[in-house]
C-alpha cells in the first residue's frame, strides 16, 4: 500500500472554505428567514462541512473502496432512522382519541 501526500495549499483551502462557511452559517442565524429555513440552511451548511473535513483531513479522499461502503452503509442506516422518526412524529394526531397521542 502506498502513501498519497495531500499538500498543504489543499489543507489550507479547505480550512478557508471551512472557516467562512462558519461565518455563512452565523449569518444565516441572524438572517429574517420565514419559517423553519434556518433549520434546513443551518444543516445543509452543516453536512458540507462534515463532509469536507471527512473528506480531506480525515483522508477518505484516498481511502480504500471497503471504507467508503462502510461510510455509505452508515449514511443508509442514518436516513433510515432519521426518516422513520419523522414519520412517527409527522403522522401523530393524524387519527383522532388515540391512545398515547
Amino acid at each position: 500500500m502506498h502513501a498519497h501526500a495531500t499538500s498543504v495549499r489543499t489543507y489550507f483551502i479547505v480550512l478557508i472554505i471551512l472557516v467562512v462557511m462558519t461565518f455563512v452559517t452565523v449569518g444565516v442565524s441572524f438572517a429574517p428567514i420565514a419559517g423553519g429555513w434556518h433549520i434546513a440552511i443551518g444543516l445543509a451548511i452543516a453536512l458540507v462541512k462534515a463532509s469536507l473535513v471527512a473528506l480531506f483531513f480525515m483522508h477518505v479522499i484516498r481511502s480504500e473502496r471497503l471504507t467508503w461502503i462502510a461510510i455509505a452503509m452508515a449514511l443508509f442506516w442514518l436516513t433510515l432512522l432519521f426518516a422513520l422518526t419523522f414519520t412517527d412524529y409527522l403522522t401523530r394526531g393524524l387519527v383522532p382519541r388515540m391512545p398515547g397521542h
